[in-house]
């Protein structure tokens, strides 16, 4: 190589670089591993960063520490899905086509829409996507979005991020004393400037709404569209957003089938009712009759995958784009297909049932110490809850489980400085709370370790 490209030595291809810089010495690493070494030496890395086991992380707010079976990582690890990419050439993508279509079928079952796409960045995006569409759908004659109550403000900013040059109004409805959207307030903000309201089904404190279908009823009439953000696991015990009477539903997929990942990479699902497919962002996959002809001319009916509606972003103006984003997650989502056809319905069912359970559990074993209250008393919950400890004991609570290897709950978020969203009522109620979410892998044993360790900060 280098005579090619007519240099003597090694040496002399260095030659533009300062000779202080060049290194005249053998690398300090270690000397080459067998595989059973390595293994050894990296499981011992893994473990020096990783104090604190699946089990003992009560966070949820949004990504929850579910079980991945082994069947997920075996069939999706293999090189027909793991070097695919999307589909611009649907023909010659028959089995990725197949697995798009499956997941889409999944999550209309999973939010009640008749539409979903073939998945987003992570549930964020797919809040801001829905928002867009409802923009879309009532041709941005109508500018006003209202927030309910306790939505994700993470997932929020993203909204607002993604409305610097839109000019939407970002409002957030007055919350009742308990934490649900004021019927009243919300009625004052329903007029023909709004395009949308966005739920979050359980919200972002846990908590869930007897009243959404009433709510959402109120949003409809008014000529607005009613958006939900869902945790899909919800569906197991919960009648789904469909069912409610939601226009769009949007969500996050991590908890089906993908890894926490220290923060990703995840997967978003949108779905809507049929009237908007036309504004719905993203791939869809479609089913088909196919004919082809046999060895001796005849035509042989059969089926085949096509991709029926595809991003506009990519042909058209950007201004008439349905999305900035003009790809997708297709290696996570075909991970959560694969989930979910392991488990099956009934499955899914009794998982959704163990997670409530143990959140149960986990609530009335805490809510009886002394000095933990519940931060909406009587409110009804999935797996997820909010409780308010005694003032300046809720960081030494969080910091005495960093130590012990126990993530003990989420502090919840509060707005940041300048959020575009008008109307805020988070006035610093949080400070003192932590929100705690159980899934199916947490034990009683787990349960008992950390009320154990909330008995003694607060002893």
């Amino acid at each position: 190589m280098l005579k090619t490209i007519g240099v003597r030595s090694f040496e002399e291809l260095l030659a533009p670089v300062p000779q202080e810089l060049i290194l005249r010495r053998e690398l300090n690493v270690p000397s080459a591993h067998g595989e059973i070494e390595l293994i050894k030496a990296a499981g011992a890395l893994l473990d020096a960063t990783l104090p604190i086991p699946m089990n003992r992380c009560f966070a949820g707010g949004g990504f929850y520490p579910h079980h991945v079976p082994a069947v997920v990582d075996e069939l999706a690890r293999r090189g027909e899905f793991y070097s695919a990419y999307t589909p611009y050439q649907p023909e010659v993508s028959q089995g990725l086509l197949q697995m798009i279509y499956e997941w889409q079928s999944y999550i209309c079952m999973l939010t009640g829409m008749d539409i979903a796409n073939a998945s987003g960045y992570d549930g964020g995006t797919t809040l801001a996507d829905a928002v867009l569409m409802a923009k879309y759908v009532h041709k941005e004659k109508r500018k006003r979005v209202v927030f309910a109550p306790h939505v994700n403000l993470d997932a929020v900013e993203i909204v607002a991020t993604y409305n610097l040059g839109m000019e939407l109004e970002l409002v957030e409805c007055p919350e009742s004393p308990d934490g649900r959207p004021d019927p009243n307030g919300l009625a004052g903000l329903l007029d023909n400037n709004t395009a949308a309201v966005v739920f979050q089904y359980p919200d972002a404190l846990g908590y869930l709404d007897e009243n959404l279908a009433e709510l959402i009823a109120q949003v409809k009439a008014s000529g607005a569209l009613a958006i939900v953000s869902f945790y899909p696991f919800a569906a197991g015990l919960l009648k789904t957003p469909g069912e409610l009477g939601a226009d769009i539903v949007c969500g996050e997929a991590q908890p089906l089938g993908n890894y926490m990942g220290y923060g990703g990479p995840v997967c978003g699902f949108l779905a809507c009712r049929e009237a908007f497919v036309r504004v719905l962002p993203g791939r869809l996959i479609g089913r088909t009759k196919a004919q082809r002809l046999n060895d001796d001319g005849e035509r042989i009916d059969g089926e085949g995958f096509v991709m029926t509606l595809q991003a506009r972003e990519q042909h058209i103006r950007r201004e008439k784009a349905t999305s900035n984003i003009c790809t997708n997650q297709t290696l996570l989502a075909l991970r959560s297909t694969i989930y979910l056809g392991a488990i099956g319905r009934e499955g899914f069912a009794r998982i959704a049932r163990q997670c409530h359970d143990t959140a149960q559990t986990a609530r009335a074993k805490l809510v009886g110490i002394s000095g933990v209250d519940d931060f909406y008393p009587g409110r009804a919950f999935f797996n997820e809850f909010t409780l308010r400890f005694p003032p300046g004991k809720r960081d030494v609570l969080y910091a005495e489980g960093l130590k012990r290897g126990i993530l003990a709950g989420l502090k919840p978020v509060q707005p940041v400085a300048g959020l575009a969203v008008e109307g805020s009522t988070h006035d610093g109620r949080l400070d003192d709370c932590l929100t705690f979410a159980f899934t199916e892998i947490h034990s009683d044993g787990d349960v008992d370790a950390l009320v154990s360790l909330v008995r003694e900060v607060l002893a």
